[in-house]
């Protein structure tokens, strides 16, 4: 979802005999995590990595938002220039 989003409940507000019930509506406030990004449903996230991983490739972890640790693979033979992006499929935003 994303900010200024809002999801309306028609006829879910206060409900009594005789009185006809309003609408609740939920308006999302997206709120700046400390360590990830987010651009549409993509997240992103920084790291820094060593010279030797960048340029040999290696493996180095990062705490995704649920708390489990996501191992992000760099191939020997793939190069990390400073300021690239690297993707991670399938760990995003859920669609």
């Amino acid at each position: 979802m994303t900010n200024g989003q809002k999801i309306t409940f028609t006829g879910e507000g206060d409900q009594a005999p005789g009185i006809i019930p309003g609408d609740v509506v939920i308006v999302i406030e997206e709120k700046e995590h400390p360590r990830f990004k987010r651009k549409g449903a993509d997240l992103f996230y920084q790291a820094s990595i060593e010279l030797l991983t960048a340029l040999a490739g290696g493996k180095f972890a990062i705490e995704h938002l649920d708390g489990r640790a996501l191992v992000v693979t760099i191939n020997p033979g793939e190069v990390i220039k400073p300021g690239e992006t690297k993707c991670i499929p399938l760990h995003g935003m859920p669609m």
